[in-house]
């Protein structure tokens, strides 16, 4: 009996002066992490995104109505009535959506002209481009009367600006888009619009056997499980980041459809000269010289010229001035881009251009008369800091520093007389 009752003693001790405290204090920092991201960071429940026919995919207002607009914006509700201010739109992938780079260029124009009232309206959606922009502005932009349209340009834009290289990344046609494209046709730029029933077209997925594994399910489980918490999404961000091949993740997905596209005779021969998945990928291409570009990459510079010219036609039939931001990233890749890049390129031996990324933003927004501002030039001499940790996306400083060069590029460009 009294080696029974040691042993019980020993495992209440056990239990209540080591085990109990440890969970304790566990419990606790979890609960205070979460409390302070959930107070200080970005990361939230994961909005509930729509599909609509006019602009394409944003956020559901009816899900998320504290977090999302009456558009599907990240954003409070805006009202066009006010006629005494100054509207500036602008427009985005991430960069712009669930981000304060609209709140920072806000308070920088008023704080620049001063004789004026701005109102910086965001209107941004992950992962689109210049055409998706364009018909956010069409549709919700314009009613809103705008002085300017700033669009944010990154080192993933030139790709999602072509509905080709968008159909190898998300899975739709390219012939029923779910997104608004321009492009170039028999040296005319024509509209490729919307398809509403871009579903029934879609094209198909890998098969489940190659991507229904044990690492799979165990990601769906802790997404589905975990993935509203701030801290679970604070800490798969670093562990993601910190994986120096995780550009490799979604090349069997990527290269299933780019075989699909090259088995259909009005793709072939533009995708032909591309080949992945044992060349460079959608992004890292971009950073070749020009004439070292595989055909489709030189059809999406087009298509980015075309959608260009469309939205400074827009731009003089309503009056207001169009402005290109161009990411400091699209000057020099960051080490992990620069690994993917020297990892793909050794293969099919293709030759890295210094800025060779925004060069060619350049070379279109002079080509069509566009207004650009280059936010390198402010990024340059403290890259990383501004950064979140081996991503494009700016961090808190790097938000202030691109907001304060957009609105001193538009204060100058604009109220010149004010600004003086």
């Amino acid at each position: 009996m009294k080696i029974v009752k040691r042993i019980y003693d020993g495992c209440a001790f056990l239990l209540t002066k080591v085990i109990f405290p440890i969970v304790l204090l566990l419990i606790l920092v979890i609960g205070v992490s979460e409390l302070y991201l959930r107070m200080t960071s970005k990361y939230f429940a994961p909005l509930v995104y729509t599909f609509n026919k006019k602009v394409g995919f944003v956020y559901d207002h009816a899900a998320s109505p504290g977090i999302v607009n009456d558009f599907g914006f990240v954003d409070k509700n805006r009202t066009p009535s006010d006629k005494h201010r100054k509207r500036v739109i602008l427009v985005g992938d991430s960069f712009v959506s669930g981000t304060t780079l609209a709140s920072q260029l806000e308070e920088d124009l008023n704080r620049q002209v001063p004789s004026e009232s701005f109102e910086v309206i965001p209107m941004g959606f992950p992962g689109i481009g210049l055409g998706n922009m364009y018909s956010f502005v069409e549709e919700y932009g314009i009613e809103f009367n705008p002085v300017a349209v700033v669009a944010i340009f990154n080192s993933s834009t030139f790709a999602n600006n072509s509905r080709i290289l968008e159909s190898i990344k998300l899975g739709a046609h390219p012939d029923h888009p779910m997104r608004l494209f321009f492009e170039e046709s028999n040296g005319q730029c024509r509209r490729i619009p919307i398809d509403s029933d871009y579903q029934q077209y879609l094209l198909q997925e890998l098969p489940a056997k190659q991507t229904n594994t044990i690492y799979t399910k165990i990601d769906q489980f802790l997404q589905s499980t975990l993935g509203r918490l701030h801290l679970f999404n604070w800490i798969n961000d670093i562990v993601v980041s910190r994986d120096r091949q995780v550009f490799l993740s979604r090349d069997n997905e990527f290269a299933f459809r780019y075989f699909q596209l090259r088995s259909m005779p009005q793709f072939n021969k533009i995708l032909s000269d591309w080949y992945f998945p044992r060349d460079l990928d959608i992004n890292s291409m971009f950073w070749v010289p020009v004439d070292g570009l595989p055909s489709v990459f030189r059809d999406a510079l087009n298509s980015t010229k075309c959608t260009l010219m469309e939205f400074e036609e827009l731009a003089k039939v309503h009056n207001f001035t169009f402005v290109v931001a161009i990411s400091d990233d699209c000057s020099i890749p960051n080490t992990l881009q620069r690994d993917e890049f020297n990892y793909r390129a050794s293969q099919m031996h293709r030759k890295f251009a210094e800025y060779g990324y925004k060069d060619k933003v350049v070379t279109v927004a002079r080509s069509t008369n566009t207004h650009y501002v280059d936010l390198f030039d402010s990024f340059k001499n403290n890259q990383d800091a501004l950064h979140e940790y081996q991503n494009i996306h700016w961090n808190d400083d790097g938000i202030s520093l691109a907001a304060f060069a957009i609105s001193k590029y538009i204060a100058s460009t604009l109220f010149v007389q004010d600004n003086q």
